[in-house]
């Protein structure tokens, strides 16, 4: 598969929605409906769209953000697929990822007095993962620093709005890192493909990752 085509897909990428090849061929601008059909196969081999069989095909909520990552690995340039990607997609995928582990999600959670906004929230018996979904295409230490500090700023607000939130652990989610690393006290950034095996090992990364509580001692 030509990355230059994963790139095309991206912008007939729609969730929620459902296409047949011709309309999908249309939306992407890839002239040929034979190699339209073959990208949408060589989607489906790789978890992206789910083909019915009077051949349309429907897309899920982090399914454009799943071929953005695709095509990432397969060599697109970052600027090139990070135009065709929006916040809604980050949160649709993080949402979907949450709740595949038996998470309550909640997105746009807004807060007051300080008045706050978080991307995603997901709850799980008292433990929330509080997610801050960053569509940088390049992020200095400096910035990431400053937005993971927020961000946990956003955690502790959370558990006293709340109320029923015993831990919370703040992380910031992107594009671009190659891998997860700890910043500002050991606030997790994550990149987007890490998401699921993050979620997955959380709790054992307990111990070295900043976990905001009730009593607010960790972060």
């Amino acid at each position: 598969m030509h990355r230059e085509l994963l790139c095309k897909a991206l912008t007939a990428i729609e969730p929620a929605t459902t296409a047949v090849v011709d309309e999908f061929q249309a939306a992407s601008g890839i002239v040929s409906r034979p190699v339209a059909k073959g990208v949408l196969d060589f989607l489906a081999e790789n978890g992206i769209g789910t083909s019915s069989k009077k051949g349309a095909i429907s897309f899920a909520g982090g399914d454009r953000l799943k071929a953005a990552v695709l095509a990432l690995r397969m060599g697109c340039e970052m600027e090139q697929v990070s135009k065709h990607i929006s916040w809604k997609d980050f949160e649709g995928l993080a949402s979907e990822v949450l709740r595949s582990f038996g998470y309550e999600t909640r997105t746009n959670v807004r807060l007051t007095r300080p008045r706050m906004e978080i991307d995603v929230v997901g709850v799980s018996a008292g433990f929330a993962i509080v997610v801050d979904c960053k569509h940088w295409k390049r992020g200095s230490l400096s910035s990431i620093l400053s937005y993971s500090r927020r961000q946990a700023a956003r955690a502790k607000r959370l558990i006293k709005h709340e109320g029923t939130i015993d831990q919370a652990v703040p992380v910031i989610l992107t594009l671009h890192a190659e891998s997860v690393k700890f910043v500002s006290g050991g606030i997790p950034v994550v990149p987007i493909a890490q998401f699921r095996s993050f979620v997955m090992d959380v709790k054992g990364f307990l111990p070295e990752i900043c976990v905001c509580t009730c009593i607010c001692r960790s972060c």
